[in-house]
């Protein structure tokens, strides 16, 4: 059974599906749940074989100093552009959005293959290509927000993580001396976050994305995906260095987040 507030939610957006495009004729109706995570929750509707993905946002979403008003804007773009699945609407101040849904085929993502890299970088590339006027993101205030969410938490934070705040201070203004390039950056390139089978994937949940350093992104793909650096350092052009310093700080961001929706879940 799902909260009374999220069936309210769910309720009030499929009540308005008059107002989503798509040339749908016919009421959606509720499939399933895709996904219920720490940020959002995601359920399949079908209107008359049009399956679609209705994405609830949490209102209390974790991510310091974000925006629904920015992932809806580069979302649209990102959706026009095709790296998205298409776009049928979005409601911002109900917090929620409607897209067309995209198959997860089985096996598309355990072997990597050359095939895989491919789809990958070339998604990435056109990601930080996107043109969208949105804010650049400040990487150390990003972690000044976490810190200060942590410590107003009801947990003691790991010594280890205290203690690294210093050194990836350090790190972040190294990074910013390389000159490394910028670019609309998702920051969230996790296997979870693309959709679609072998021969065609997509980028979704793009509530992280602002204008950025690029190898943010490519310094999740070495950690997330398992996909060696050098593998990286070829197809980018990235210098080793700018690489490491950006793993670093990657998972530094990634501790302080867990670290975060730890305290959230016992507060």
């Amino acid at each position: 059974m799902f909260p009374r507030t999220k069936l309210d939610r769910i309720r009030s957006a499929i009540g308005g599906w008059r107002k989503w495009g798509g040339g749908l004729s016919t009421r959606p109706e509720f499939v399933k749940t895709l996904s219920s995570g720490r940020s959002n929750h995601s359920f399949l509707l079908d209107s008359e074989g049009t399956l679609m993905v209705l994405r609830l946002n949490r209102l209390d979403h974790l991510l310091p100093g974000s925006s629904r008003k920015v992932e809806s804007v580069v979302l649209d773009e990102a959706s026009q552009s095709g790296i998205a699945p298409p776009l049928l609407f979005i409601d911002e101040e109900a917090g929620y959005l409607v897209s067309i849904y995209i198959d997860n085929l089985p096996g598309t993502r355990t072997e990597i293959t050359d095939h895989l890299l491919d789809q990958l970088f070339d998604l990435l590339g056109r990601c930080h290509r996107l043109q969208a006027d949105v804010p650049t993101l400040d990487y150390l205030a990003h972690v000044n927000h976490y810190w200060q969410q942590i410590d107003a938490g009801p947990l003691l934070p790991p010594l280890e993580l205290a203690d690294q705040k210093s050194a990836m201070e350090t790190e972040m203004t190294k990074l910013s001396g390389y000159g490394a390039m910028t670019g609309l950056c998702h920051h969230d390139p996790i296997p979870g976050n693309f959709v679609g089978g072998p021969d065609r994937l997509y980028l979704v949940d793009w509530e992280y994305s602002a204008r950025g350093l690029i190898v943010m992104d490519y310094a999740a793909l070495v950690i997330e995906w398992k996909i060696n650096d050098a593998e990286v350092l070829a197809r980018t052009g990235i210098a080793p260095p700018v690489l490491d310093s950006a793993k670093m700080i990657y998972q530094y961001l990634c501790a302080l987040w867990e670290e975060t929706a730890r305290g959230k879940s016992i507060s």
